[in-house]
């Protein structure tokens, strides 16, 4: 009898046979990658109050919040619904709260009575919402929190190991009974996690071994959160902003309005910047995962319903240009993305008033250039360059497509970054560093790309036995966890030959009351590095220097407190 339950189940779900078999990285990304776009889902009891999920809690009164439960009761909700939303609106894969850091549990659990179960509703959103996306092939995937800000026990010194076993429940009741889940989006809230993350990781591969972990069980930092893809992780989630380019695996977390949660008289984006928004994210190699948060009738809020679908049309008209593509060949510009796939690049003009592009030189032929509807195009191609003229009649407000069809599969050129900017001659160069925070958005070439939004930070002390400080109630400002990453570090450039510098531009990123407190700016004659110029305070810091002819030059941060970045390092020739 039992095993005719079971069939009956998987069967429902969609679900197929879980396997032990180890499966590659990138053979379980790739689904993923392909889909471009994601629909975020932030939702329980406080959309009866319109502020921000989990962190009004205290500002809102903790035991009044912790009571919204009582007249949770989103009597619209409809899970076929949301799902349909979700594919009108060109999104290819759900991402569900199950629990943020409040500790409501939109599903059945035995963990806690503070559930879905025990409001006035009393119907497993999570198992709804799982059947309706099954039904309708859709992958659905759950957020979860693994910290809980209402229950005592979280980081307890006497009772965190019972906490802990609770959290990892909650993952095995959200990895067992709602069929093949897809995508498992932990969150990092300021604390170290207060289970170990192999704990979760290895369960959750065991019971879902085709599932993907994002990299938020590791962090210590938001840095880290955003860009740090340790042994327990298989992409980087940047949060609110999209940073550039990256063979990384990465997706943007963003909203489509301005909070995470339901928001009263909240209103969406622009199309032009929602589409840019995943545009930029194709171009930079990554994946967007774009948030709306429902009402407390369990409703998507009419005006983002219909910005949605809005963004799905467009989609649909230059979906070649964006599903199943990778970013580049060209890395993203201000007013220029690219994709590829096979022989194809597509050239994403971002800007409505502009109708010729001239793009760096690329090591394949152009055979043909046209758009997305067939209108043949003018090209110019040179040692020196590609130049792009768009048809005047044929631009797009939001963003016009060419494809280039090449001679060659592009796939095994390397990224081609755009002209610079600053005209700095490091720009693009070969960097290294002693230590970084992360793999992407934080490492050695972040300073170097003309873009300010990215940064290189100082990582983790090689010394340090991290697992221990999981469990603890430390917050990332604090300086216990401050002393866990390096007290000194450099950056360096190779400039490729000897080049005559005579100017100097450094940027700092500051957060928090962070600072860089020393540093030294130097270059390499012969074996020696020499010191070029010094200084106790950065910011916006730029300085004349007698000419030297060097081809590495090293920025030396001797002394500095909190999460500093070194947003761009530049160099330049003499003043004529």
């Amino acid at each position: 009898m039992k095993s005719v339950v079971l069939a009956v189940l998987l069967v429902c779900f969609g679900f197929q046979g879980f396997s032990q078999k180890e499966i590659p990285r990138a053979e379980r990304l790739k689904w993923w990658q392909d889909s471009k776009m994601g629909l975020f889902i932030h939702w329980g009891p406080v959309s009866l109050i319109g502020k921000e999920i989990s962190w009004s809690r205290q500002g809102y009164g903790a035991a009044k919040y912790d009571s919204l439960y009582r007249r949770f009761n989103p009597k619209q909700f409809n899970a076929k619904e949301w799902v349909a939303l979700a594919k009108a609106s060109g999104m290819k894969y759900m991402v569900l709260t199950a629990k943020h850091h409040d500790g409501f549990c939109l599903f059945e659990t035995k963990t806690t009575d503070y559930n879905i179960m025990n409001t006035p509703f009393g119907r497993d959103v999570c198992k709804e919402l799982a059947q309706a996306a099954h039904e309708a092939n859709m992958p659905i995937c759950w957020y979860f929190s693994v910290a809980d800000w209402k229950d005592p026990d979280c980081r307890d010194p006497k009772m965190n190991g019972v906490f802990a076993d609770r959290v990892l429940e909650q993952v095995r009741e959200l990895l067992t009974n709602y069929g093949k889940i897809s995508l498992l989006w932990i969150d990092f809230e300021g604390w170290p996690s207060p289970v170990g993350p192999k704990k979760v990781f290895d369960l959750a591969r065991k019971l879902q071994p085709e599932i993907i972990i994002n990299n938020r069980l590791e962090p210590l930092t938001p840095d880290e959160s955003h860009g740090y893809v340790g042994k327990y992780a298989d992409y980087a989630t940047p949060e609110g902003f999209v940073a550039g380019y990256s063979k990384t695996a990465w997706e943007t977390c963003t909203n489509m309005g301005h909070q995470w949660a339901w928001k009263f008289n909240d209103n969406p984006r622009s199309l032009k910047e929602s589409v840019h928004t995943l545009l930029r994210c194709v171009g930079g190699n990554g994946n967007l995962l774009f948030n709306i948060g429902p009402d407390s009738s369990g409703v998507f809020p009419s005006n983002f319903a219909a910005r949605a679908r809005e963004m799905g049309s467009w989609i649909a008209k230059n979906e070649q240009a964006i599903y199943g593509t990778k970013g580049g060949i060209y890395t993203p510009a201000q007013n220029y993305v690219s994709s590829f796939k096979g022989n194809k690049v597509y050239i994403h003009l971002l800007t409505g008033s502009q109708t010729e592009l001239t793009l760096p030189a690329i090591a394949a032929k152009v055979k043909t250039a046209a758009l997305l509807d067939g209108t043949k195009i003018d090209f110019t191609q040179s040692n020196a360059g590609l130049k792009i003229s768009f048809p005047k009649d044929k631009i797009d407000s939001v963003a016009t497509i060419a494809v280039l069809t090449m001679d060659q599969n592009v796939s095994a050129l390397a990224p081609i970054i755009p002209f610079s900017v600053s005209g700095s001659m490091a720009y693009g160069k070969t960097a290294t560093a002693s230590s970084s925070v992360g793999q992407f958005y934080h490492d050695p070439a972040a300073a170097f790309d003309d873009n300010p939004k990215t940064s290189w930070k100082i990582g983790r002390r090689n010394d340090v036995d991290f697992d221990q400080f999981y469990g603890k109630n430390i917050h990332y400002l604090s300086e216990e966890v401050l002393k866990l990453y390096e007290p000194t570090g450099w950056l360096e450039v190779d400039l490729g030959k000897p080049q005559v510098v005579g100017k100097i531009k450094l940027g700092e990123s500051k957060y928090h009351g962070s600072e860089i407190r020393k540093f030294d700016v130097q270059y390499l004659a012969g074996k020696n590095w020499v010191s070029l110029a010094e200084d106790t305070k950065m910011g916006d810091w730029n300085k004349e220097i007698k000419p030297v002819t060097a081809r590495k030059f090293r920025l030396v941060i001797n002394e500095y407190h909190g999460y500093f970045g070194v947003n761009e390092f530049e160099l330049f020739p003499p003043a004529k």
